[in-house]
């Protein structure tokens, strides 16, 4: 073995361990002094579901009733990221909470590390070493890929890319290999079953062989040759995947994965047929996509005729949902297409991203001139690793979501357009005896890598360094929450329905579940998501308290994101018009949203901007340390927590001339005071006003004074102080007040 052979596995390792230790890096924020703090939503949800795991392993959750309350919630996420994560847990003996969120916490570096490891051997394949570690380094510093794989990561996401490239691993190595053909196609089916066990959109992913046996079969035809080691090589990988998917094949979960390995397989045969009939009638190699083009049509019409081909119809309007995220714009920014409008596109186009899409047209130009140049299986290979990489590309285009796999396209086809660009100069100046300026290779280098490693330094140093989105002030909020609020049931085994749920914005739903231990209408999975926009936006304390009726619903969570921020997704999913509660002004060095007065009269205005005023069921219990808006009348906490109670009735008989209402002086568990105040309606020959607070200390925020009542006209006004008890307020009792 020469030198340089020798110390591959060395550079190996040492690109190994920088992306270990940049992950390590880039999740630090994760790490505090009360304990590991997971960086964004789904990673809640995943830690209570590896928790539970753990619990009763190997069972893992598939019914949630502190989801989607008070039905409840089929878990559709396939468990294999989390059953891994429990087993290294149980395996290590963490069986605590922080035992078992420490062990969790590193699965998404290890993860991520294999990947970079797999992608080196797929690339050296196909390449040479030199393509090959540049392409498991540029994988290290994927921005996108190292978000999903740092530190306290705990989303399935990790081991969905993982086990992609090691599908595409060895299936390249079935290829290029023909002697071992069919025990690496067998690797594969067990890569691909993997797959299906951890995303539920896992035929996706399967669906790309499929293009390339359609490219490679249509190549085939018009050189003349079988496709023959193609097709067994692919059902034998997906065929195998097939059966070891076969006992939950009907489940919510994985059927979507079965039907599409169905779908496949037929696919690939009539593929394989339709090419052999045609090679042996010597048609013409044309009418091959031509045919199957026709098949395709035919296919997708006749799953509307026949009522969706047991399912097969409504499976690829679910992998065209995947593929284009266009009904989620203004909802989840995640499922948005990559570029929707022109705002997204300039902002696409002038960033390190279009930089990097631009160079992969050149690095999908290199491709092909070595595809061009080669032969036999690295050839067939090399289209494969082609065809991923633009197939991964275009799903980005569809979802954003998606750059977690692209990016690392992007870097394997960054580098094989380096070293083709290095050769083709060495051999230029070679022929003209000439040698190349020194130092020319660096700054083509670093020129193309720029981009990259310019978005994983803003991405490592930057966003690594910025705080959780729940630490501070909502942390502090559903720990309050969790302290101060009845214990409900069923927590460690929810199967049974819960005594009551909270309310908030799905954002938020699997904070509350994992932190507050607390029921949720709405969490991150998008249940309850219709109802949680029509409580917000609704406009009549009526309406709003329906839905919390049906609901079961105790406590209410409002701040500053959903008011500012969130807006137009509650919008979106309510089917409104975001310019009738929000305006937008220009105000030369900052683009300002100023509330319009029908934001003012929904649920969501009266409880943030006007602590519940005007309302008889709503009382702010608790807001959060830091506040924002400086100048603003009443001040707002960055977060709020409401209760929704019976509230008393204040009774009182006076002429329908009058006026009478209420108004109570509070103060804030932060020492903000604030006014209550509500008008009192007609009824039956007197007025009642209905109020949610009691003049007892039930919280810290509490009432600095009894009640003032009144009531009066232009010829002058009744008052009187009146103390209303926590049992008036709880039972709805009716206090009548007389002058």
């Amino acid at each position: 073995m020469d030198r340089g052979k020798r110390s591959e596995p060395a550079e190996l390792l040492a690109v190994v361990l920088f992306g270990f230790l940049l992950r390590l890096f880039a999740g630090r924020s994760s790490l505090t002094e009360n304990g590991i703090l997971l960086p964004g939503y789904d990673e809640y949800y995943h830690m209570r579901r590896i928790l539970y795991t753990v619990n009763h392993f190997p069972n893992t959750l598939w019914f949630d009733s502190y989801l989607n309350y008070p039905h409840g919630l089929n878990i559709t996420w396939p468990p294999l990221f989390d059953q891994i994560s429990a087993a290294l847990c149980v395996v290590l003996g963490q069986h605590t909470n922080e035992g078992v969120v420490m062990v969790s916490s590193f699965v998404p570096m290890l993860t991520g590390i294999l990947a970079i490891v797999v992608i080196y051997y797929l690339v050296r394949e196909l390449f040479d070493h030199r393509v090959a570690l540049m392409a498991s380094f540029l994988t290290a510093l994927a921005p996108n890929f190292i978000v999903n794989t740092m530190f306290a990561a705990t989303d399935h996401h990790c081991l969905e890319v993982l086990l992609q490239l090691t599908t595409l691993l060895f299936i390249i190595m079935a290829i290029c290999r023909n002697e071992k053909r069919y025990l690496f196609a067998c690797a594969a089916g067990f890569a691909v079953a993997a797959l299906a066990y951890t995303w539920e959109g896992a035929d996706l992913y399967i669906g790309i062989f499929l293009i390339y046996a359609f490219i490679r079969m249509t190549l085939d035809l018009k050189e003349g040759k079988p496709s023959t080691n193609t097709a067994t090589t692919l059902l034998t990988a997906v065929g195998l995947a097939l059966v070891l998917v076969l006992p939950f094949w009907n489940t919510p979960w994985l059927s979507p994965s079965f039907l599409g390995m169905v779908a496949i397989i037929i696919a690939l045969c009539v593929m394989y047929i339709l090419s052999r009939f045609m090679q042996g009638r010597k048609i013409s190699w044309t009418m091959f996509p031509l045919s199957i083009l026709v098949l395709a049509v035919v296919f997708a019409l006749s799953t509307r005729v026949f009522g969706g081909l047991f399912g097969l119809g409504a499976l690829i309007q679910n992998g065209l949902d995947l593929i284009w995220g266009g009904g989620m714009i203004g909802k989840i920014s995640e499922a948005e297409p990559l570029v929707y409008d022109a705002k997204t596109f300039y902002e696409v186009v002038f960033s390190a991203l279009g930089l990097n899409l631009l160079i992969s047209l050149a690095g999908i130009a290199a491709s092909i001139i070595y595809i061009r140049r080669s032969d036999g299986g690295k050839r067939q290979g090399q289209l494969l690793l082609l065809v991923w990489a633009v197939y991964t590309i275009l799903l980005t285009f569809g979802q954003a979501r998606f750059l977690y796999v692209s990016t690392i396209a992007m870097g394997v086809l960054l580098s094989i357009f380096f070293f083709l660009a290095m050769d083709l100069v060495d051999r230029k100046l070679a022929a003209r005896t000439k040698k190349a300026p020194k130092g020319w290779a660096v700054i083509l280098l670093l020129l193309l890598i720029s981009p990259t490693l310019t978005d994983a330094v803003n991405m490592a140093y930057n966003g690594g360094g910025t705080p959780p989105a729940v630490a501070g002030d909502w942390q502090q909020s559903l720990i309050w929450l969790k302290d101060n609020s009845n214990t409900t049931s069923y927590y460690e085994l929810p199967e049974k329905v819960p005594e009551y749920s909270v309310m908030s914005w799905w954002d938020y739903g699997n904070w509350i579940v994992y932190l507050a231990e607390r029921p949720v209408v709405a969490n991150n999975f998008q249940a309850g998501v219709e109802d949680a926009a029509k409580f917000y936006l609704s406009e009549s304390e009526e309406n709003a308290t329906a839905v919390l009726d049906a609901r079961g619903t105790k406590y209410i969570i409002a701040d500053f994101d959903l008011a500012y921020g969130k807006l137009p997704a509650l919008t979106a999913w309510a089917n409104e018009d975001i310019n009738s509660y929000m305006k937008m002004e220009d105000q030369g060095s900052q683009i300002a949203a100023i509330p319009q007065q029908r934001f003012f009269n929904t649920t969501l205005g009266r409880l943030y901007f006007f602590d519940g005023a005007g309302t008889g069921h709503f009382r702010l219990i608790h807001e959060s340390s830091t506040f924002l808006g400086s100048g603003d009348n009443p001040s707002k906490s960055k977060v709020k927590i409401f209760e929704y109670v019976p509230g008393a009735i204040i009774r009182v008989p006076a002429g329908p001339d009058q006026k009478v209402g209420a108004l109570l002086n509070m103060t804030s568990n932060q020492g903000r005071p604030f006014n209550y105040v509500n008008e009192a309606i007609p009824m039956g020959g007197a007025f009642e006003i209905r109020v949610p607070y009691s003049t007892e200390n039930r919280y810290e925020t509490h009432a600095a004074s009894p009640y003032l009542v009144f009531s009066g006209n232009e010829n002058g006004v009744r008052m009187k102080n009146l103390n209303v008890s926590e049992e008036d307020v709880l039972k709805g009792r009716t206090i009548e007040v007389t002058f």
